[in-house]
């Protein structure tokens, strides 16, 4: 008996192919195992259980068609072939539409019914599909994607590879990778689930399951994948389903469903590998040969038992005789700096992803996520934003210019200050407060001072300027480590609230209240959240700390009404994670009381909120909020909220003019821009929905994914205010981009650079 066993990569992310020839070796001693591989880098080759090793070229300079032929002959001769390599196994489907007896892989219907991520074949099995988008979607809503799931989530590639993506800037930088590797730009984001993470893999040959194992991993390697496991039997109401799927799909070869079991005992399943996994030996070495039981179900040709050696298996690295034959590849250059070979995909499959999309026997819409090229979505615009923007003449304007959309700036504000309005009751007052920091602007402090609002300033110069448009002293919040700057700018009058930063500013500030220096209605803390890392705040999760900030709450003068702070950036720690945050802070609010004897009566509440965050579903979270802090804090009488990211960062856009476009094989590559990372600074942290005006028309159109790169003025590498964006084909010299959302930290945080 001969089989034909492909995929022999054995680094650190290793293929199954050398763990289905152990395997085979036991149950089949005398048959002829065939190793299959696409480079002499790939160290399987040299494994002694294969008798013959059948090297081929490089994916990327291999001959199709010729490969197709000589794989048909030695089927047709009555060997067997077992495919390790997921690419391979998709591109058989298409050569060998109508499958052979002795290809023991799946067919290509087969393929469709476990495409990643939705996995279309579980419906039946006990499992749930964590969320998860296309990346198709705008970059605005995977933005947002991201914020909801807490940026607990992962970017995963059509075929393979999987990166935990923690910020925008991180994956902007996976996606380009991936999309690069693969050649294709259908990647898809998917929640993170924390359990413990196990697998079933089986044998089947058209369409009857032959046999299952499950395993859970006991020890990863940094790239998550499988060093140790134990294996046990599947539970009937799981094979039961499973026997179902298998037949009705008609599945020819091994599989892996790789899942995670959370908490409440839930399985998650993540994606559906259409082969042997690799540590399949592991479950041979208990007894389950599941490579063996396909081979015996495709040629009715009885197996040896592999007796059970134990329940648990490891790896181990060792090192193993080159054949002669085969010997290592010569060193490269060292002009490169290299000292050796990398072992990343050293046969080509990255290219074999490009030319799968070519081939006109590969349906690339059917390919697991790939395809040549896609339609992606361009974000949608809150019509107001256009309506403020007909009403600027922007030919006038020396570009780049800072613009003010104000209809849409008092729409926010007015929401806001009506929310507060409709929380509010005789027992617990919200009242709205507006960060100076998040924009200075005079027209937006203006508003938040129409609006009801409060001022939230971090230094007195904040305090000055607040004055000047028409606070009162009653009506500022002082926040921050570094509020007593300049302190000749110190007004006379009672503040609203002082929240200190450090014990000892705490202790400073009271000796001041004391001396008659300083004056405020409430006195209070910020808290630094438990577990996550933050400069600002006093740091609660320490007995030593906290003994100490005990001591210094029980010192404040019984006059002044005790008050505590919580800010954290949602858009940062996302927004399920701000409010579990949330509910922390009321926690140790709690001990606080009751360990100091001091009662808060005053919340105040930073978050850092996206405009969309903060819109949806608003009423019903924040009356949420509203109820729960009764529960911890049954003394609080007023709630301050600070949601001036939400209305600052839509309430401006940057007007840029293009200056030049670069084309490569009639694709605008490259275009340059009078914008820059100066008036946009914040492009590193989430992305800016961009509006072009249609110079005959004077229309707005917002734009979606494209190739084109927008490249800032400034002569600084990493000066690109725009990736990926499609122009529309008529665009010229001189036309207008508004990159709107530019309201709040862009526009505060905006510098002065290469203007002369």
């Amino acid at each position: 008996m001969k089989i034909y066993i492909s995929g022999l990569y054995s680094g650190t992310n290793p293929q199954p192919g050398v763990g289905i020839a152990r395997s085979l070796r036991t149950a089949y001693p005398k048959a002829k195992l065939i190793g299959v591989e696409y480079s002499n880098r790939c160290s399987g080759i040299h494994w002694q259980d294969f008798d013959e090793i059948w090297l081929q070229r490089p994916w990327n300079e291999l001959n199709l068609t010729t490969h197709t032929e000589e794989i048909r002959r030695v089927l047709d001769s009555g060997a067997l072939w077992i495919s390790s390599i997921d690419l391979e196994i998709m591109w058989f489907a298409g050569v060998f539409p109508d499958g052979h007896p002795n290809l023991l892989t799946p067919s290509s219907a087969a393929l469709e019914q476990v495409e990643k991520p939705a996995v279309p074949a579980h419906e039946g099995l006990p499992v749930k599909i964590p969320t998860f988008v296309t990346t198709e979607i705008s970059d605005w809503d995977l933005h947002a994607f991201c914020r909801e799931h807490d940026w607990k989530v992962w970017l995963k590639g059509p075929y393979y590879e999987a990166v935990r993506t923690r910020s925008w800037a991180e994956f902007e930088e996976k996606r380009h990778i991936l999309s690069n590797d693969w050649a294709t730009g259908r990647l898809f984001l998917q929640t993170h689930v924390s359990g413990y993470e196990e697998s079933i893999a089986l044998s089947a040959y058209e369409g009857e399951l032959i046999d299952c194992v499950r395993m859970r991993k006991r020890d990863l390697t940094e790239l998550s994948k499988t060093w140790a496991g134990d294996i046990s039997e599947v539970e009937a109401e799981f094979i039961e389903p499973l026997r179902e799927i298998i037949r009705k799909i008609n599945w020819t070869g091994g599989a892996e469903l790789e899942m995670v079991r959370d908490a409440d005992d839930q399985l998650w399943l993540l994606e559906v590998n259409p082969r042997f996994p690799a540590w399949i030996h592991g479950a041979t070495i208990t007894g389950r040969n599941m490579p063996a039981s396909l081979v015996e179900g495709a040629t009715g040709l009885t197996a040896k038992n592999s007796p059970a050696l134990a329940e648990e298996f490891t790896r181990v690295v060792m090192e193993i005789p080159v054949r002669s034959e085969f010997p290592l590849s010569p060193l490269p250059e060292p002009l490169g700096g290299t000292i050796g070979h990398s072992l990343k995909h050293p046969s080509g499959l990255l290219q074999f992803a490009s030319r799968l999309h070519n081939l006109s026997s590969f349906d690339e819409e059917k390919s697991n996520g790939g395809g040549k090229s896609s339609q992606f979505k361009a974000p949608n615009v809150p019509p107001s934003f256009i309506n403020d923007l007909g009403g600027l003449d922007l030919t006038a304007m020396e570009t780049p210019a800072s613009l003010f959309l104000e209809n849409t700036a008092a729409e926010y504000f007015r929401k806001a200050g009506e929310l507060a309005d409709d929380l509010s009751s005789d027992a617990l007052a919200v009242t709205n407060a507006y960060s100076i920091k998040t924009n200075p602007d005079e027209r937006l402090i203006k508003l938040a001072l129409e609006s009801g609002f409060l001022a939230e300033t971090i230094s007195l110069p904040e305090v000055k300027k607040a004055i000047k448009i028409g606070f009162k002293p009653e009506q500022i919040i002082l926040n921050g480590p570094g509020k007593w700057w300049r302190r000749e700018n110190l007004p006379d009058g009672k503040f609203c609230s002082i929240f200190c930063d450090s014990i000892e500013e705490l202790n400073r500030v009271i000796e001041n209240l004391e001396s008659g220096e300083l004056q405020t209605e409430h006195l209070g803390v910020r808290l630094r959240t438990p577990n996550v890392a933050s400069r600002f705040g006093i740091p609660v999760d320490t007995p030593e700390v906290f003994e100490r900030l005990i001591e210094a709450v029980r010192r404040i003068p019984k006059e002044y009404k005790f008050a505590a702070h919580f800010h954290m950036a949602s858009s940062n720690v996302g927004v399920g994670h701000w409010w579990h945050l949330f509910e922390s802070i009321l926690r140790w609010c709690g001990s606080i009381e009751a360990l100091s004897g001091r009662l808060i009566e005053v919340l105040d509440v930073g978050g850092g909120w996206f405009p969309e965050d903060l819109q949806k579903d608003s009423s019903r979270n924040f009356k949420k909020a509203v109820a729960l802090i009764p529960e911890f804090l049954p003394h609080v009488r007023r709630i301050i909220s600070e949601p001036g990211k939400a209305l600052a960062q839509p309430s401006m856009a940057v007007a840029m003019q293009i200056l030049e476009l670069r084309n490569f094989e009639n694709v605008v590559h490259e275009a340059v821009v009078d914008g820059s990372i100066a008036e946009l600074p914040m492009y590193f942290f989430y992305p800016h929905r961009i509006l072009y005006q249609n110079p005959q028309n004077g229309g707005w159109k917002p734009l979606g994914r494209g190739k084109t790169k927008l490249l800032g003025r400034l002569c600084m590498e990493h000066d690109i205010v725009a990736s990926n964006i499609e122009l529309p084909e008529n665009t010229q010299i001189g036309d207008i981009l508004v990159f709107c959302d530019a309201g709040a930290y862009d526009r505060s945080m905006s510098y002065v650079f290469g203007r002369g």
